[in-house]
């Protein structure tokens, strides 16, 4: 059996999958350079460390960076075309491994609308009391690692509670600094309006999207395309995220004061304040969130994009013949 094309993800399974000698052409969506992401979270582990451990696990770091960077090259050097999900996503590619920006097809991913829909506001509210949700509720899901700036929501939350009376955070997602960010939110004194959620299965995660007033994004770097803030809006919550990586391309087309400043906690209460003092703007952004989804990030829309990217390595492949 010969599949007629090789779609890969992924550096790891690129890297094996490409190698095997599989008789047909491969492509690859390319997320975030690998080598950039593995230094991020272990530069957020080599904090912990100290003395000799610490110099150790930085030439060990180094030794793996290098490695994982050729794999990942090596993959898409086999690759017939590269696609991504986001012009940051292209730019970071040329950076990391020198494909040039015209040779690189963007295919926007696709979101299931049914999935994730909102509900009428009756079913709305009963919903919320089911969740034990009540007052203005702020929704994050994130794994629970430095890069995707937990931190800086729970320092904005404590100059958010400061203006907006029963305000709270619901954050759903875990990971290896969960603790210690539980102990950031008691020291800030928020704790009480902080709700660690932990893992949430994919059956119930559209309910909590649903519920939400307000959905923040506040990741500090490599945010490639952004999944979650497709599911949130979809839902009709309105999200608001930091100005890292591929998130503007989702958000300033159809609401520029979506997009924090900056950054950084203070960026990140300047842009939820506004929405959460006047809970009414919030309401009436709700259906604009859910039609620009439609409108943009259908699966219909996102197939047929890639059925053309498929068509076209095809027929470049049979020209080539």
């Amino acid at each position: 059996w010969r599949p007629d094309i090789v779609h890969c993800h992924q550096g790891l399974s690129a890297y094996s999958v490409l190698r095997a000698g599989i008789d047909a052409p491969a492509v690859c969506t390319f997320h975030s350079p690998w080598r950039d992401e593995f230094l991020e979270d272990a530069g957020a582990k080599e904090d912990s460390l100290s003395g000799p451990l610490r110099l150790l696990y930085r030439l060990a770091t180094k030794l793996k960076a290098t490695w994982i960077h050729h794999m990942e090259g090596d993959a898409l050097s086999r690759c017939r075309s590269v696609a991504v999900l986001s012009h940051y996503s292209r730019e970071r590619l040329e950076a990391a491994h020198g494909l040039m920006p015209e040779s690189v097809k963007i295919i926007r991913g696709g979101i299931d609308l049914e999935n994730f829909s909102p509900v009428p506001s009756s079913e709305r509210e009963s919903l919320r009391r089911r969740l034990g949700i009540s007052g203005l509720t702020i929704l994050s899901v994130r794994r629970l690692v430095r890069r995707m700036g937990i931190d800086l929501l729970l320092k904005a939350m404590l100059q958010i509670c400061s203006r907006v009376p029963d305000v709270h955070l619901i954050l759903v997602g875990k990971g290896p600094e969960r603790e210690m960010l539980e102990e950031m939110a008691s020291e800030l004194g928020i704790g009480s309006s902080v709700r660690f959620e932990g893992f949430v299965s994919d059956e119930a995660l559209p309910d909590y999207y649903r519920a939400a007033d307000l959905y923040a994004l506040p990741s500090r770097s490599l945010e490639g395309y952004g999944m979650s803030t497709l599911e949130a809006l979809a839902s009709g919550t309105p999200v608001i995220g930091t100005p890292a990586g591929a998130t503007p391309e989702i958000l300033l087309p159809l609401e520029k004061g979506l997009v924090a400043s900056e950054t950084s906690a203070n960026g990140i209460s300047k842009a939820a304040l506004p929405w959460l003092v006047f809970p009414s703007a919030l309401a009436e952004l709700r259906p604009r969130c859910r039609s620009y989804v439609e409108e943009n990030y259908g699966w219909p829309e996102a197939s047929r994009s890639l059925e053309a990217f498929y068509l076209q390595v095809l027929s470049d492949e049979k020209g080539q013949g």
